[in-house]
């Protein structure tokens, strides 16, 4: 008698196959919209000061809105570097709670 192979189906090789056709991304965390929107507003800001700063003789209105924009983009590069250091406290607390 010959021995009858084994028929058990394969295992697939993506996520794609296996993955439900109607489920919904994952949001973004609170985080990431905080963040999302502090680096837009910096690099517009950035972008018009730079791009204010390239005319030859700007009128008191430009100069005012160059003087705002470049509080911006510091504020804004400011707030960067703080919510990445926070997140990364964060991180780090949540790693040493895990540990106890």
């Amino acid at each position: 008698m010959k021995a009858k192979p084994n028929m058990t189906p394969a295992k697939p090789k993506s996520t794609k196959m296996t993955r439900r056709k109607n489920t919904f991304p994952q949001s973004l965390s609170p985080f990431q919209y905080v963040f999302v929107t502090v680096i837009f507003f910096t690099l517009l800001s950035g972008g018009v000061s730079f791009w204010i700063s390239t005319e030859d003789r700007p009128s008191p209105q430009q100069e005012r809105i160059f003087e705002t924009c470049n509080s911006t983009w510091n504020m804004g590069v400011g707030a960067i570097f703080g919510l990445l250091s926070s997140k990364a406290v964060q991180d780090n607390d949540d790693e040493d709670g895990d540990n106890e």
